[in-house]
C-alpha cells in the first residue's frame, strides 16, 4: 500500500497526538519488540514512558512498581494476552486508562478486550489513519472508543443463545486459531507453519474442535463455524502473527 498520499496528514497528526500522551505516564506492552522500541523511541520527545514490556507479568510488575495512568498494549503479547492483562492492571489500579491494539481483530479476542473493561480498542493495521487519536482523545475525556474495524466485527458476530455460545465459550484461543485456518482452506502443515506449532499439536487441535463442535470431519467443522457464527472474518484479514 502506498501511503505518500498520507504523508502531510500524518505529520499534522502527530503534534496532536504527542499533545494527547505528554499528558499521561504510560506503560507500553507487546510481543512484537520492533514495535516495542519504535515506541519507546517514539516517546523521547514525549511524556514519561515508565515502562516496557513484552509479557503480562512483567508489565504487572512495573505497574505496580510505577505510577502509570495509560496502558498501551496489543492483544498478543510474549507471555499472557492483552485482555488478561488489562483485567488485571485495572484490579491494580481501577484508575488506569488502557488503549489495545488489536493485531488480530477476531471476536473472541474483542469480547475478552470489552469485557476487560478497555477504555479503547483499535485495529492494529490501521491505528495510523487517525484512529489512534480519536481513541486517546476519548479516553482522556473518560470517553470509549472502538475503531471501525473493530465495530465491523462486533456488528456482523452472529453470536447466538444456548448451545452456540456455549460451543464458542467452550473453545480455547489456540483451537480458534487453527479453525480459522480449516475455514480458510489451509492444510494441517500450513496451519502449522502460520502459527508456529508442530504438526502433531495441529492434528491435536482438530481433534478437540471435532469433538467440541460437534463435526465429524474437518469439512462439517468449517460448514458448523460458518453456520454458528464461530467464526469471524474481517472483510480485509489482518496479517495475523
Amino acid at each position: 500500500m502506498d501511503i505518500t498520499p498520507q504523508i502531510n496528514s500524518l505529520q499534522n497528526r502527530s503534534p496532536q497526538i504527542h499533545s494527547v500522551l505528554s499528558r499521561s505516564r504510560t506503560v507500553v506492552a507487546s510481543a512484537d519488540r520492533l514495535l516495542i522500541t519504535s515506541w519507546i523511541g517514539w516517546f523521547e520527545s514525549l511524556g514519561p514512558l515508565v515502562g516496557a514490556a513484552t509479557s503480562e507479568n512483567e508489565t504487572l510488575a512495573c505497574l505496580e512498581s510505577g505510577e502509570a495512568d495509560l496502558l498501551i498494549c496489543t492483544d498478543l503479547l510474549e507471555g499472557g494476552s492483552g485482555p488478561s492483562l488489562v483485567r488485571n492492571a485495572k484490579q491494580l489500579h481501577p484508575k488506569l486508562k488502557a488503549l489495545m491494539l488489536v493485531q488480530r481483530p477476531v471476536l473472541r479476542t474483542l469480547l475478552d478486550a470489552i469485557d476487560a473493561h478497555c477504555d479503547g480498542i483499535c485495529a492494529y493495521e490501521i491505528a495510523g489513519s487517525g484512529s489512534l487519536l480519536a481513541a486517546l482523545n476519548a479516553i482522556e475525556s473518560d470517553g470509549a472508543y472502538l475503531d471501525r474495524v473493530i465495530a465491523g466485527v462486533l456488528r456482523h458476530g452472529r453470536l447466538g443463545s444456548g448451545q452456540k455460545e456455549k460451543t464458542l465459550d467452550s473453545l480455547s484461543l489456540r483451537e480458534g486459531d487453527v479453525l480459522r485456518g480449516l475455514c480458510k482452506g489451509m492444510s494441517n502443515q500450513e496451519i502449522a507453519d502460520e502459527l508456529y506449532l508442530s504438526i502433531d499439536t495441529v492434528k491435536s487441535h482438530v481433534r478437540s474442535l471435532l469433538q467440541k463442535l460437534p463435526a465429524r470431519d474437518r469439512t462439517q467443522a468449517v460448514v458448523v463455524a460458518f453456520r454458528d457464527g464461530l467464526i469471524e472474518l474481517p472483510p480485509k484479514l489482518p496479517s495475523w502473527q
